[in-house]
């Protein structure tokens, strides 16, 4: 099972990160915003599976090395937090880009799903960061790795969807700002950049080098 001491700080951490606006939100308010609460609904449906299809991923890659080498999982560990602390920076030194045009209507809920799905699927940024993210709270001394980033992974899921689907909600008047958004700064990028170097600095910290 997954390490209770931990919950806490992985459920605020994910809350905060998934609130703030990035590529899916902006996709999805957008979707909601021009084509209708149902159509961004359906595209946030299509994100999320696309998250799971991540999760899965790093699950069966993180267990295979685990099981090929506990030096290695540790070392994967390591240059995850440090690759936390990177996107971190990165954000906190980015300009917020200008959204571009509105995508064409979709017909069918079923487009908007798909839409959704690819739009995550590949998006290679979503897959490092999973890889980068889970394994900060998996402890392999307690056993059961696969089902502890599929737990921690699910709960991601839900909350991010929880999220979306807010927004999705709010896309009338929350969508359009986000749409039209311009290169200035705001606080939402240190607030990301904070976190991801807090969370990279908070994992080496405490690594030993193989398991937490």
């Amino acid at each position: 099972m997954i390490d209770i001491t931990v919950l806490p700080y992985f459920l605020v951490t994910v809350a905060v990160l998934v609130a703030i606006p990035g590529p899916n939100t902006i996709y999805i308010a957008t979707a909601s915003a021009s084509q209708g609460f149902r159509f961004g609904l359906a595209s946030c449906f299509g994100v999320m599976l696309a998250t799971l299809v991540h999760v899965a991923l790093a699950a069966g890659g993180l267990t295979a090395l685990l099981l090929a080498s506990p030096l290695l999982f540790g070392v994967i560990k390591w240059l995850g937090a440090a690759y936390l602390i990177f996107l971190g920076i990165k954000a906190m030194r980015s300009r917020p880009a200008t959204v571009g045009a509105v995508p064409p209507p979709a017909r069918l809920l079923g487009t908007s799903i798909k839409k959704g799905f690819l739009v995550n699927l590949l998006n290679p940024k979503t897959g490092l960061f999973i890889a980068a993210f889970l394994p900060q709270f998996v402890n392999a001394a307690s056993g059961h790795v696969p089902l502890q980033i599929v737990t921690l992974g699910l709960l991601l899921v839900l909350i991010g969807g929880l999220s979306d689907f807010t927004y999705a909600a709010l896309a009338r008047t929350i969508g359009k700002a986000l749409t039209h958004r311009r290169a200035t700064p705001g606080v939402g990028k240190y607030v990301t950049g904070l976190l991801y170097i807090s969370l990279g600095v908070a994992a080496l910290a405490t690594s030993n080098g193989t398991t937490r």
